[in-house]
């Protein structure tokens, strides 16, 4: 799919075609635009409708809807990452490159010196898939036609919600697409995703300078299952533990509805 004026869907609200700034996009620099942004921050429930909306004809547009948080630059006069381009898009191919499974047990070993008392003595492995029940786009559109589904998603996510586009198959492809660069780097992000797509339904919402909002379509249900699961969060966002007992973490995956993760 093509990311340019002639196919973005009608009834957008005034926005731009980006193209990433040379200065930024390393190996990634393109003269084509990676993502479509609003000009303007949109209200939370009208962002969340059109977020839903967006998400219903993804099959027929080949755009992946995002909301958008942003930061003012030190002046003020522009906002990072989406608007000013600093922007750096992925391949889609260095994603096959990750094994989440591999990532994760190295980043235990490095996140479980932290937690007291530890919850795993050793890498306890990938959690086991959830029972797939509700279509994920269905579960999607739902949590996020609610406020409070809204306003979790964003948490954290900066100045915003902006609407987005960028032309992806999926929510892995679409954090690969836009350029985003997050700390812990788009790659290794987008192939963690991607399992939880195919474990848990996640479906991907919202983006901040270093924020992620996903919906959950087959959260866990059960306490251990939940612990699994959360032990994959801490060790691949580590600063979880900053904020976070792990077993109150936890607790909280139980039927949750959105995940938050995010990157000091």
């Amino acid at each position: 799919m093509t990311l340019d004026a002639k196919h973005l869907p009608g009834g957008l609200p005034p926005g731009r075609l980006v193209v990433p700034d040379p200065r930024f996009a390393g190996a990634g620099a393109t003269d084509e635009p990676v993502l479509w942004v609003s000009d303007d921050p949109l209200p939370e429930a009208e962002a969340g409708s059109r977020w839903g909306e967006l998400l219903r004809r993804h099959r027929e547009t080949g755009l992946w809807p995002l909301l958008l948080g942003a930061l003012a630059d030190s002046g003020g006069a522009s906002l990072r990452p989406w608007h000013n381009g600093e922007l750096e898009p992925t391949s889609p191919t260095a994603l096959d490159e990750v094994d989440p499974a591999e990532l994760c047990a190295a980043g235990w070993q490095e996140v479980s010196d932290e937690l007291e008392p530890v919850p795993y003595p050793s890498w306890p492995g990938m959690a086991p898939a959830a029972e797939p029940a509700e279509a994920p786009e269905s579960r999607a559109v739902a949590i996020m036609g609610n406020a409070d589904g809204v306003r979790a998603v964003l948490a954290g996510s900066g100045h915003g919600p902006y609407l987005g586009l960028t032309a992806a198959r999926d929510s892995a492809g679409a954090i690969a697409a836009c350029g985003w660069q997050p700390e812990a780097g788009a790659e290794t992000v987008a192939a963690l995703v991607r399992s939880w797509e195919r474990r848990f339904g996640v479906r991907l919402c919202s983006l901040g300078f270093d924020t992620l909002g996903l919906t959950v379509g087959w959260p866990p249900h059960t306490r251990e299952h939940a612990r699994r699961l959360a032990a994959e969060h801490f060790a691949f966002c580590p600063d979880l533990a900053q904020l976070h007992d792990f077993d109150d973490y936890a607790a909280a995956l139980v039927d949750a509805p959105v995940w938050t993760l995010w990157w000091d």
